[in-house]
């Protein structure tokens, strides 16, 4: 095991990178076999062997930006290893890898394949365990970890990083699923006059060889998908009140003028207060950043300290239409919602994305309603998450809130109308169901219960059932794993049958028509699911003579009433 001393070092000596090639001429070597099991991507499997090997990580992060089209780095990952838990597979898919060490001895890294290497049994211990490595990785415009914008006003360059939901690995080498939570401790050497923010509150800036080395505090555990950095010549507005959270804004400088800072800051200040009371737990980590980030793909993104925002949405070239400033409100809302839910307690595994995304919808109506009531929220809600979700439910391509997912490559395919629409909706229902306070100290219960941790939808369910003294079983089933719409059935029963005869043609019809919304109770389900919830329902038959009959349907009828 290096010492820390040795620890420093390594991370201070990135910029003294020697050629690749020295490293294959010395020392000896551990030569680890390529893994047949170990496929691309990160694998489900994988990912449950792993969460049962180790626990406790740390990564000491260093990066040199001054390459331009490349970063060089280090990284110390340090963890504790379950005894005789098998070989461990380290992810890493930059083009890259050199100078690799386990517990201080040498390993081969010709063996890596589709972006993992196999870290041999043999060379790691029971207990505290010490990877470090040294690594390249791309700065692009796209397709990289390290995204490059050059501002065609002034020529200047910037560069921020977008991980989720697996390109961590491609940024440097780790264990990249949810819920392998670590602490991050960054330290990036940039060109001069360059600003940079982190997930970690800064601890100080060195000058190095024409470069200024900008170190970060430690964080709170995070998961990986949820690191982050930005490095440019932004410009900057802080809002630091008496006894409140500190906030710093970051825009290009090109747009400074544009920026309407106070305003931005303040609605993420409103949003931070509302939700630290409304949980009864504080925000979370140690600071807040606010980045408006040219040509970003989302309108936001929730990094842990360092949230990223969609500079098109949030800066308006002309004064802004009382919708365009509720959206952006919106945005806002949603974000800091995700710093408790998200980041702070993290889906276990990207088949609960809804988790995260519906709540953080559903947490910014709520905020909305109450902080700007004359934003009309819950009508908005309506017409804008609630009703596209009716119509994602009602095709035969629709999907359950809960997905299963066998590799992390494939959850970019879980966003859609059915993790950003129908989630909030059930949300809503759910708050319904439990009642508003059951809801409130279910969700505190849930918050602190897996605090700075990963949970499932059922360990949501549980919270609140036990806070509220609900039965959410068939709920749960009915909602988080059934695909579409809910299913209404109903039953005739005549009080007096005969009169059926009497009829008008038009009723007798009526009687056995199903109609098209009414989804026949035919064919399997999955094991596990309930049937639907069956509702007495009353209805009237007006025979040709003018008289009615009252009753409820019988087993068999067809007729859906409300549709």
């Amino acid at each position: 095991m290096q010492s820390p001393t040795d620890r420093r070092g390594l991370l201070r000596s990135v910029l003294l990178l020697p050629p690749l090639g020295w490293f294959a001429a010395h020392a000896r070597v551990v030569t680890a076999a390529p893994d047949e099991s170990v496929s691309a991507g990160i694998p489900l499997a994988l990912a449950r062997r792993r969460v049962g090997q180790i626990s406790g990580l740390h990564y000491e992060l260093s990066l040199d930006l001054t390459g331009g089209e490349k970063a060089a780095g280090a990284v110390t990952i340090g963890f504790d290893r379950v005894a005789e838990s098998g070989d461990l597979v380290l992810d890493f898919r930059g083009p890259v890898l050199a100078d690799l060490h386990v517990n201080g001895r040498k390993i081969a890294v010709d063996g890596r394949t589709q972006g993992h290497l196999v870290l041999p049994e043999r060379l790691l211990k029971s207990g505290t365990n010490e990877i470090s490595t040294r690594f390249e990785t791309p700065i692009a415009a796209a397709g990289a970890a390290i995204i490059r914008f050059r501002d065609e006003k002034d020529g200047q360059t910037y560069l921020y990083t977008l991980l989720v939901p697996s390109d961590a690995n491609l940024l440097f080498p780790c264990f990249d699923q949810p819920d392998l939570k670590a602490r991050f401790r960054w330290a990036i050497t940039a060109p001069l006059g360059w600003t940079i923010l982190a997930n970690g509150a800064l601890a100080a800036k060195d000058p190095v060889a024409g470069a200024t080395r900008w170190r970060f505090a430690e964080t709170e555990p995070i998961s990986t998908y949820l690191a982050a950095f930005a490095a440019g010549p932004w410009a900057h507005w802080t809002s630091e009140p008496v006894g409140d959270q500190p906030i710093a804004l970051y825009a290009r400088a090109s747009r400074r003028g544009e920026v309407d800072a106070d305003a931005q800051i303040a609605t993420n200040r409103a949003a931070v207060r509302w939700l630290a009371e409304w949980f009864d737990v504080p925000y979370p980590f140690a600071k807040l950043d606010l980045l408006l980030a040219p040509a970003f793909p989302f309108g936001g993104m929730e990094h842990v300290g360092a949230v990223f925002y969609n500079e098109d949405r949030f800066v308006f070239r002309e004064p802004p239409t009382l919708p365009q400033r509720l959206n952006r409100d919106a945005t806002i809302y949603h974000e800091i919602s995700h710093q408790w839910f998200g980041d702070f307690v993290t889906m276990r595994w990207f088949d609960d994305l809804w988790l995260k995304e519906g709540f953080a919808t559903y947490m910014a109506a709520r905020i909305q309603d109450e902080l700007q009531p004359d934003s009309n929220a819950w009508t908005t809600f309506l017409l804008s998450v609630k009703t596209p979700a009716y119509r994602a439910d009602a095709t035969s391509g629709t999907q359950a809130l809960w997905q299963p997912l066998d590799n992390l490559d494939a959850a970019k395919s879980n966003y859609g109308p059915i993790v950003y629409n129908k989630a909030p909706a059930v949300i809503k229902q759910l708050a319904f169901l439990a009642g508003e306070d059951g809801f409130q100290r279910g969700l505190h219960l849930f918050l602190t219960r897996h605090a700075y941790g990963s949970a499932t939808w059922q360990d949501l369910l549980g919270a609140i059932g036990e806070a509220s003294g609900a039965d959410l079983g068939a709920f749960g089933q009915a909602y988080m794993l059934r695909a579409g719409l809910p299913r209404v059935d109903t039953r005739l029963a005549l009080a007096e049958p005969d009169r059926l005869a009497d009829a008008h043609p038009a009723a007798r019809t009526v009687a056995s028509r199903r109609t098209g919304r009414c989804m026949a109770d035919k064919g399997p389900r999955p094991a596990g699911l309930s049937r639907p919830r069956r509702r007495r329902v009353r209805c009237r038959v007006q025979g040709a003579d003018g008289r009615s009959s009252r009753g409820n349907r019988p087993p068999g009828a067809g007729l859906c009433l409300g549709q």
